[in-house]
């Protein structure tokens, strides 16, 4: 209940019965005094946990179980322990008696429970007194684990010192936590016992974290577990009783409660879990055993990341059901059995869910599909992508469903997998952003999922780039972006190698080329910096990747700035030589981002940039910054705006732009807010046919403006309306002037025998949401075709057999 548990859902069953270990207590593990128990000993205790819920000061309002078990632990070796569980049984609450107590009947699965507890031992070690480490049976369930941990638990106590009173920080189940110590007495009877009590705040420990299960992906409110978490108070405290001569623990009781503030009363009363553990000894007896070996783990709660095998017939029967209420008219369950059939849906494993998917799709395709997308767990979203790969599916649906996946919030390496599996068999730009996406939010160690994204994506690459462009480029892009570059130079250097070789290729374009150099812009830059000032160095290169690798140079401070001006200098290429010159002029005059212009200054001494031409020809960088100081932050805000506009030198239109805003707070490093790019070709046709003489702007602006009836005096009117061919009767033959402009512009731009190829992408927190090619909208020979049915059915077109009359 209280770790966070992002790829893991709740169990039914048996499995549920982890909940059990994790609200039994987790009491000391500051492994005390590990000489409590004595070498080739058996020590025998009786062990019973009860956990209650309900609504503290009411008499029958309550629910709960109850274990009881026998437990050896045995001593082979000082600082070792093997613990051993036998004769359990699990009770349950089934009604409360007149006094208010609980009445207990046996468990169905208590056999099974019972057998489960008792089919493997447990070896525990104490490191430096301090450190505990278990050998569990590598098969043995993860929930039974977790309840034999808070037995091990109920044994910790710490060793008595002069001190009566002291707070130490304590390593329980919970992780570490901030524990007060008090010896409440020394003396007995007898005189050999001594009462210690432990109390703790269970918030204060690392390890103690609000969790949620999984909510349906659409819901409109979630994300509430961690701020409804604080309303809930949750306190342990421990009573040991020590023998003081033999110092093992004649008897420990922990009492753990967990009480919801806004209904308590007192802090007593009101909706309450309880847990109270006790152990109590029996006996002692010697051993021979001595063998201790195995593979270590801590003492802290695991989470069960298993699921039920079974129960796919349940769910199935589940759907069924749902689907005949139509029928039966008895709609008003639907509500409680779709509620049923998502929560099966959850409890199911990969290997139940994948096969039982065409029997759910051929039942009720509708209601499984918005079951599934309700469901939130990895196996669903597998079952999602599974349909998306099997089914006659719309590749644009599939695309939209797939890149929405990947923008999923916590991601597992399940969801990596299943992302990764839809990537590989339908490589798109949805697929690949959605697996970028989903493997830059998972910040954690190297798994094999990330392992086969890596070797995934640089099969995509390799061969110096030779492979299918689109692809490639694509691949470029998703690496280039910063979402998967860092991770993948992690996991796999080969990277940076392939990326080097596509951009020496001699087959790979110039856009391939330019990706590649782009695509070394997140990762770090170590002989990788020699082959890029190379690069840059390159008269024969194109200016664009060039200034490419000049810009991804200038975005590693550490590199020699002297050297780059000093080519720059000698660089005969007007458009590199004026885009690096605006450039450092601008970071020269703009305000200091982490030193860079001090770095220049030094490495111009002695030298003169070139002076900026002329901004309608030449390739040039614009920066405008400003720089906030707010009253009470020492830090001042700083903002900046940036902008590049390469040409090439026969043509006046841009062939590429790009528009930056970054953002400096609180002294951190300056953030990339927002960046939006366009990179095009063969745009001077299209240019001409929209803007040139006689294009579809001037003469459908000219139309537009000016032929208003009574705005312009009348003989000038009669004019215009002279010269283009229109009456003042015929309002309908302006629009239809329009619309043939526009076919005309259509016709012009289709008929050239190179296409525009327009490139535009967009990034948010510099990261790149995807990119689209003009390409992608099939809209001008569709709208060509929309257009002429339109204006016929409206009356611009008289001849459907190709001859055409004006109104």
């Amino acid at each position: 209940m209280w770790a966070e548990q992002p790829c893991v859902s709740a169990q039914p069953g048996l499995i549920a019965l982890e909940g059990v270990g994790k609200f039994i207590q987790t009491y000391l593990y500051l492994l005390g005094d590990a000489t409590r128990f004595k070498p080739f000993r058996k020590y025998i205790y009786d062990y019973e946990t009860e956990i209650t819920n309900g609504v503290a000061g009411t008499a029958d309002s309550h629910s709960g179980s109850k274990i009881k078990c026998k437990v050896e632990l045995e001593v082979p070796q000082l600082h070792n322990f093997v613990l051993k569980i036998n004769q359990c049984t699990l009770e349950e609450v089934y009604g409360i008696d007149a006094q208010g107590k609980a009445l207990l009947k046996k468990s169905k699965n208590s056999d099974e429970f019972a057998a489960a507890m008792s089919q493997y031992e447990l070896k525990v070690k104490i490191q430096d007194d301090r450190n505990i480490e278990l050998y569990p049976v590598d098969n043995e369930a993860t929930h039974i684990l977790n309840i034999k941990r808070g037995i091990i638990s109920a044994f910790l106590v710490p060793t008595e010192t002069e001190n009566n009173i002291q707070t130490l920080p304590m390593d329980t189940v919970y992780g570490e936590c901030d524990s007060s110590i008090e010896v409440k007495s020394r003396k007995s009877n007898t005189g050999n016992l001594a009462d210690i009590e432990i109390t703790r705040n269970l918030k204060s420990c690392e390890n103690f974290n609000p969790i949620r299960d999984y909510v349906s992906p659409i819901a409109f409110i979630k994300g509430l577990n961690a701020p409804l978490s604080t309303l809930i108070s949750s306190n342990q405290r421990c009573h040991y009783t020590v023998d003081t001569k033999k110092k093992h623990i004649s008897e420990a009781i922990c009492t753990e409660k967990h009480l919801f503030l806004p209904s308590s009363y007192k802090s007593q009363y009101g909706m309450m879990a309880k847990i109270i553990q006790t152990l109590k000894y029996e006996n002692i007896a010697n051993i021979n055993n001595r063998n201790m070996d195995g593979n270590w783990k801590n003492l802290q709660f695991h989470s069960d990341k298993a699921k039920i095998l079974r129960h796919g017939d349940a769910v199935l029967k589940s759907l069924q059901e749902l689907k005949k209420l139509s029928v039966s008219q008895q709609n008003h369950k639907r509500a409680n059995l779709f509620y049923r059939f998502v929560t099966g849906l959850r409890s199911l494993h990969n290997s139940t869910l994948g096969p039982l998917v065409p029997k759910l799709i051929e039942t009720s395709r509708a209601i499984t599909i918005q079951a599934l997308i309700q469901c939130g767990t990895p196996e669903c979203f597998g079952a999602i992508l599974q349909i998306l790969r099997t089914n006659n599916i719309d590749p644009l649906v599939a695309d939209v469903v797939t890149f929405s996946l990947g923008l999923l919030p916590s991601p597992c390496t399940k969801t990596i997998r299943e992302i990764l599996n839809m990537a590989e068999y339908h490589p798109t730009r949805a697929s690949l952003y959605a697996l970028s996406h989903s493997v830059k939010k998972y910040k954690k160690i190297i798994t094999p999922e990330l392992t086969d994204v890596a070797n995934f994506v640089t099969s995509l690459i390799s061969n110096e780039c030779s492979g299918n462009e689109d692809l490639t480029y694509l691949t470029l892009r998703v690496i280039a972006i910063g979402n998967m570059g860092n991770v993948l130079e992690n996991i796999n250097p080969n990277v940076k190698q392939s990326l080097k070789q596509c951009i020496r290729s001699n087959v790979a374009s110039l856009d391939i080329q330019k990706a590649a150099v782009q695509a070394l812009r997140k990762m770090d830059l170590n002989d990788e910096v020699k082959q890029t000032i190379l690069v840059f160095q390159d008269a024969s290169s194109p200016a664009d990747k060039r200034l490419a690798a000049y810009l991804l140079l200038m975005k590693h401070p550490s590199n020699d700035f002297a050297r780059i001006i000093k080519i720059t200098l000698r660089d005969k290429n007007e458009q590199v030589k004026n885009f690096v010159a605006s450039h450092i002029a601008n970071i020269l005059d703009t305000t200091d981002f982490y030193n860079e212009p001090i770095k220049i200054q030094e490495a111009l001494k002695g030298s003169q940039m070139p002076t900026v031409k002329d901004f309608r020809r030449f390739s040039r960088n614009y920066q405008v910054s400003k720089m906030v100081t707010v009253p009470w932050f020492e830090d001042s805000f700083t903002a900046k705006l940036e902008g590049n506009l390469l040409f090439d030198s026969s043509s006046y239109i841009a062939k590429e732009t790009m528009l930056k805003t970054t953002l400096k707070l609180f002294g951190l490093r300056p953030q990339d807010i927002f960046e939006i790019g366009l990179d095009g070709k063969n745009l001077e046709p299209t240019v001409e046919a929209m803007f040139g003489p006689g294009g579809f702007f001037p003469d459908a602006a000219t139309k537009a403006l000016y032929w208003i009836d009574g705005k312009v005096p009348e003989k000038f009117s009669q004019v215009l309306f002279d010269y283009f061919g229109y009456s003042k009767d015929a309002t309908q033959g302006q629009v239809c002037g329009i619309m043939l402009n526009f076919e005309k512009l259509l016709k012009e731009i289709t008929s050239k025998p190179q296409t525009p190829d327009v490139k535009a992408y967009f990034r948010v927190f510099q990261e790149e949401l995807g990119y689209l090619k003009l390409s992608d909208i099939n809209l001008l020979g569709n709208l060509k075709n929309l257009l002429t049915d339109e204006m016929s059915i409206d009356g611009c077109w008289t001849d459907r057999e190709g001859s055409k009359t004006r109104h």
